[in-house]
C-alpha cells in the first residue's frame, strides 16, 4: 500500500526528496486517516509557517510616489521538540486498540513498537529527523496610489516525481497606509494589509494532488532610524490544505483525502531592515503555531523611492 500524499508534504520542503521516496512510501504505508494527520502535521504546519513569512519589510507607503520593488525571500522554520513526536493508535484489525507517542515525519528514525495479542507486534514507523525547512521565494512590489501598494510573490518547484509534478504557489496583495491619514502620528508609519496565496501541485496525468491557500490580514507599523527601519506586524491567517491520491495499483482502495484546516491563527512578526542606496537588506521573526525566519534582499528603484519615513 503507498500512502502517497503524505510525499506530497515531503517533497514540497526537502530538497532531496526523491532519493527518498521508498523510504517515505514504506514508513507512510502503515498510516490511514487520523494517524496520516498526526503523523505529516508538523510539516503542513511549516508550510503554513514559511508562507506567511516575508510578505513586508516596512511599513511606510507613499502617498504618491512611483516605485517598484524586486525582493527575494527566504523563510525558514526551525522545529522544536513537541513536534517531534505524537500520539497514534494502533489500525486496522490489531488487537488490543493502543495509543503510543511515536514519530512525526520530522521526528526521531527510529521506529516504536506495542505488543498485542498472541504476540504480535504493531510498528509505528520513524521520521526523518528533520530540523527545519526552507523556501525561496522572488517578490515584486508596485506603488503608490492614494497611499495603497500592490504587491505579488511565486514559488515554482519541481518535485522530480512524475505522479507528483510541479508545485506552483501564487500569491498577491494589497496595502495602505493609515498613518497619512493622522499627522501626529509621524515619524511612525502603520498600514493595512491583506493578502492571498494559494498552492496547486499537478501530476504529470493533470491530476490535482494538492490544493492549499491562506488568507492574512494584517497591520504593519515601524519606524525610520536613520538607515534602519525596524519593523512590526500583528496578523491573522486562515490555512487550508487538501491531499488528494489516487492508488496506482487496483487493490479496490478507496482514494485518500485529507484535510488540513485551520481557523484563524494569529501571527506578530518583529523584523529590521537596513537601506543603502536602493539595496535594502532584512530579517524578521514570526511568532505563531510553527514559528519561522525570514530573510532577504530588495532593489527598489527609482532611487528617491525611500522605504523609510523621510
Amino acid at each position: 500500500m503507498r500512502f502517497a500524499s503524505g510525499v506530497v508534504i515531503v517533497s514540497m520542503v526537502l530538497a532531496h526528496a526523491s532519493p527518498l521516496r521508498a523510504q517515505v512510501d514504506e514508513r507512510l504505508a502503515a498510516y490511514t486517516g487520523r494517524n496520516a494527520k498526526g503523523y505529516l502535521e508538523p510539516l503542513v504546519d511549516a508550510v503554513r509557517s514559511n508562507l506567511n513569512a516575508g510578505l513586508f519589510t516596512t511599513a511606510y507607503v507613499p502617498r504618491r510616489d512611483f516605485y517598484v520593488s524586486l525582493e527575494l525571500i527566504a523563510m525558514a522554520t526551525f522545529f522544536d521538540e513537541e513536534s517531534r513526536t505524537f500520539l497514534a493508535t494502533t489500525e486496522g484489525d490489531f488487537l488490543p486498540e493502543t495509543t503510543a507517542e511515536a514519530p512525526t515525519v520530522i521526528g526521531d528514525n527510529e521506529a516504536v513498537y506495542v505488543p498485542g495479542v498472541a504476540g504480535t507486534q504493531f510498528a509505528f514507523p520513524g521520521g526523518f529527523d528533520i530540523d527545519n525547512i526552507w523556501f525561496g521565494a522572488p517578490q515584486l512590489r508596485v506603488g503608490s496610489i492614494f497611499g495603497t501598494e500592490a504587491m505579488g510573490r511565486l514559488i515554482l518547484y519541481d518535485t522530480g516525481i512524475e505522479e507528483l509534478g510541479d508545485l506552483t504557489v501564487w500569491g498577491v496583495g494589497i496595502r495602505h497606509s493609515v498613518s497619512q491619514y493622522i499627522d501626529r502620528m509621524h515619524p511612525v508609519d502603520a498600514a493595512l494589509a491583506v493578502t492571498y496565496q494559494a498552492g496547486d501541485l499537478v501530476n504529470e496525468g493533470g491530476n490535482r494532488v494538492l490544493k492549499s491557500s491562506v488568507l492574512s490580514a494584517s497591520l504593519h507599523t515601524g519606524i525610520a532610524l536613520g538607515g534602519m527601519y525596524p519593523y512590526m506586524g500583528f496578523t491573522a491567517n486562515w490555512f487550508d490544505l487538501d491531499l488528494h491520491y489516487e492508488f496506482e495499483e487496483d487493490w479496490g482502495l478507496e482514494p485518500i483525502n485529507l484535510n488540513f484546516e485551520y481557523e484563524e491563527e494569529f501571527q506578530l512578526t518583529l523584523g529590521i531592515s537596513y537601506r543603502l542606496g536602493v539595496i535594502s537588506a532584512y530579517g524578521e521573526y514570526n511568532w505563531a503555531g510553527q514559528s519561522s525566519l525570514a530573510t532577504g534582499l530588495s532593489i527598489t528603484v527609482p532611487s528617491n523611492s525611500r522605504s523609510a519615513t523621510p
